[in-house]
């Protein structure tokens, strides 16, 4: 459901990837971008930006593949470096300000993304937010074998493989001390059920790929 200061829109690249985002706060305030982790969506941000100053343009940004960004080319394969590529172009067709200066805040996979745009662009980043940091994994041989067998088995079996892995990874086991709110676990599940199994798996293989490397952190600043 999207809150009622959010308009949703797209973005196409020029190799022709298009990119959905909500857009709410002020038009002409400092861009703040908020990127979701592997497998959800803008979903995950919809109740910040009524938490945030209405001071910045808030946008919420679908990777390839997850929310409403649809897989463009099934048979060009995704990467990070394409993901960074993509969230460039669309932040330079937000500003129209070209010096001015944008805060990301990024969740697990929006993490990766957003520390590449800034280790490209460190004079164009104002500020970052890191929330349950990822980084390039693939020389963890165990990481990438689970990663590995992950993806074989959405492409298997589908996406709700991910879903229940999702619902279990992400909260606690429910105790008779403490509980999840089960619309919180539904939620997570409804939002990782309408990825794209391929783009869920290409996503995967992009993070745990061997040429996957961490950004410069020291260019960071």
């Amino acid at each position: 459901m999207i809150a009622q200061s959010l308009t949703p829109s797209h973005h196409t690249t020029p190799s022709g990837t298009k990119t959905h985002f909500l857009q709410g706060g002020n038009p002409a305030g400092p861009l703040l971008v908020c990127l979701h982790g592997l497998g959800v969506s803008t979903e995950t941000f919809i109740p910040l930006p009524l938490s945030l100053p209405q001071t910045y343009k808030i946008i919420l940004v679908d990777f390839q593949g997850f929310g409403k960004s649809p897989l463009s080319n099934p048979t060009k394969r995704l990467s990070i470096p394409g993901h960074a590529s993509n969230l460039g172009t669309l932040i330079a067709s937000l500003q129209a300000d070209l010096v001015a200066k944008v805060f990301l805040v990024g969740h697990s996979l929006g993490v990766i993304i957003a520390l590449h745009y800034a280790a490209q662009h460190p004079d164009s980043v104002a500020g970052l937010a890191l929330l349950g940091s990822g980084r390039a994994a693939g020389h963890i041989s165990a990481v990438r074998q689970r990663m590995l067998d992950l993806t074989a088995a959405v492409r298997e079996k589908g996406i709700s493989v991910a879903a229940d892995l999702a619902v279990k990874s992400n909260f606690y086991e429910d105790t008779p001390e403490r509980t999840v709110d089960p619309s919180a676990r539904e939620a997570v599940r409804r939002d990782v059920s309408a990825s794209d199994p391929e783009g869920y798996a290409q996503t995967c293989e992009a993070i745990d790929s061997l040429d996957h490397k961490d950004p410069p952190y020291e260019k960071i600043v």
